[in-house]
């Protein structure tokens, strides 16, 4: 189990890392932007080009932070339970998060299909922006993160029943 988490980490790492570029060269056109309407001269486009880029941002980062124990959590409460009811607020949490992602991935996998097949567009006249990049972030997004949810579900598991391994995703943070 321990390469899983680790081919799962670093395919989280690298999407991370993706997506910050994009995080970084979105914050340099917004800044464009606002200096070209400041001079009267509007960007055509902008709203579209930042709500595709800030799905496929956020999507593309969910898989890291779940990987690495950075989603929020109320620690400030559960310090206070015990270790065994700790480890149940963690399976039950760890079960609803694989809900969740399973479920937007389900709902969403025919659209992002659809939206290539179709050459489905975002925005008009001036800038058309494709919306299967961000349609396919969220997909992409959803399942790793999903999976990153089971993996922390099975090693909480094997915590709970014993069985505990050595873990690469504790190793890494």
């Amino acid at each position: 189990m321990v390469w899983v988490e680790r081919a799962n980490l670093a395919v989280a790492k690298w999407l991370m890392v993706f997506s910050a570029f994009l995080a970084f060269g979105l914050s340099f056109y917004i800044m464009v932007a606002v200096i070209a309407r400041n001079f009267n001269h509007p960007i055509q486009g902008t709203s579209e080009v930042v709500t595709e880029l800030i799905v496929t941002i956020v999507f593309l980062q969910i898989s890291y932070c779940v990987s690495t124990g950075g989603m929020l959590r109320a620690d400030f409460l559960i310090k206070y339970f015990n270790l065994s009811t700790r480890q149940i607020l963690n399976i039950i949490g760890y079960s609803l998060g694989i809900l969740l992602f399973a479920t937007v991935f389900i709902g969403n996998i025919e659209p992002a299909y659809q939206s290539w097949i179709t050459g489905e567009f975002e925005g008009e006249g001036a800038l058309r922006m494709p919306t299967w990049p961000a349609r396919f972030s969220l997909v992409v997004g959803c399942s790793l993160t999903g999976f990153s949810y089971t993996l922390l579900l099975i090693k909480e598991l094997l915590s709970l029943t014993g069985m505990n391994q050595s873990s690469t995703m504790e190793s890494e943070i």
